[in-house]
């Protein structure tokens, strides 16, 4: 199951609320409004290529100018990803120099953003997305990212991850029952799977202080650009938030290391640091958390590709260790 396809609008913007009303969130702006606005600085552009997200979450055009230069107009419905992206690329992405897209104009009233275009394409579906040198780049460039400010330490992330945890368990009670009657075989098993879930949030709370270092928290293969020499470009910062270092593993460790460990040498070798055993608990935490949102938000909106990945973390981490 590819992680491409569903990771994407995970984390702190996803709604609980399964019976929100969806006329009460914002509106994705129109193609129209934001031409409109690019026009009036880039002068007239060509569309050669659009991506819509998931859910349409977000939006994003490929476009090249009456000169011949190429930019990427993205926008968003929500304000959240919009201003993560617009201050990361500011403040953090910055310390990436020509590894990360400059912005070149940013319009808060639309969530538009316009930025530069790398060099390079997407590593998802190549030869890439599996070449030990390439998570070894990988690794140096997210070292990069991660060392663009002084770490924040705080002890905060144990009952942050616990909190957000018993959010989704919640909503699950409320989708298939607590399965305290006995009547309902199914909602008992995944009553019983919550509560070994649960054991992993549950070990993070005694980890203590750790550092919070700019993270992108969405490092799928999508977001690497890999241009014809090999050289390694990171795209897509509107997850960015402070967090633990480890963080940024968890779609490497889900996805592409899940049977190969030898990229994941190769990308702690470029990165320069060894996991520790509270790393790993608070990935195991962060792991389960976001299995159990997947599945729920994979059952409540009928995607069956959320579901089945939600159940392809569970299932790892309650029949083998992480590592």
């Amino acid at each position: 199951m590819s992680i491409e396809a569903v990771s994407g609008a995970m984390g702190p913007d996803a709604s609980v609320a399964l019976g929100a009303v969806t006329d009460a969130r914002p509106r994705l702006a129109s193609d129209a409004e934001v031409l409109d606005r690019v026009h009036r600085t880039l002068g007239p552009v060509d569309v050669v290529a659009e991506h819509t997200g998931a859910h349409r979450l977000s939006r994003v055009l490929h476009v090249v100018t009456r000169g011949g230069e190429q930019a990427v107009v993205k926008w968003h419905r929500d304000a959240g990803p919009h201003r993560r992206e617009s201050e990361a690329l500011a403040q953090y992405a910055a310390a990436l120099g020509g590894d990360a897209p400059r912005i070149v104009i940013t319009e808060p009233s639309l969530r538009m953003v316009t930025l530069s275009r790398l060099l390079g394409e997407p590593a998802a579906g190549t030869p890439h997305e599996r070449d030990p040198d390439v998570h070894m780049r990988l690794g140096e460039l997210v070292r990069r990212l991660h060392d663009a400010e002084p770490p924040r330490r705080h002890g905060r992330f144990g009952p942050m991850i616990a909190a957000e945890f018993e959010r989704w368990s919640r909503a699950a009670d409320e989708l298939w029952g607590d399965g305290l009657d006995g009547l309902d075989e199914r909602a008992e098993r995944l009553a019983a799977e919550r509560h070994l879930l649960r054991q992993h949030v549950a070990a993070a709370l005694d980890i203590g202080e750790l550092d919070h270092v700019p993270a992108h928290r969405q490092l799928t293969a999508r977001h690497w650009i890999i241009d014809p020499g090999g050289h390694v470009r990171l795209i897509d910062f509107s997850h960015l938030e402070f967090e633990p270092r480890i963080v940024d593993l968890l779609w490497l460790e889900f996805g592409p290391w899940r049977d190969e460990p030898w990229l994941r040498a190769a990308f702690l070798h470029g990165y320069g640091r060894t996991p520790t055993e509270r790393d790993d608990l608070a990935l195991r935490a962060v792991a389960a958390t976001r299995a159990l949102e997947l599945m729920v938000r994979g059952e409540s909106r009928g995607h069956a590709a959320e579901r089945a990945l939600g159940r392809s973390m569970v299932d790892r981490l309650l029949g083998t260790t992480l590592f």
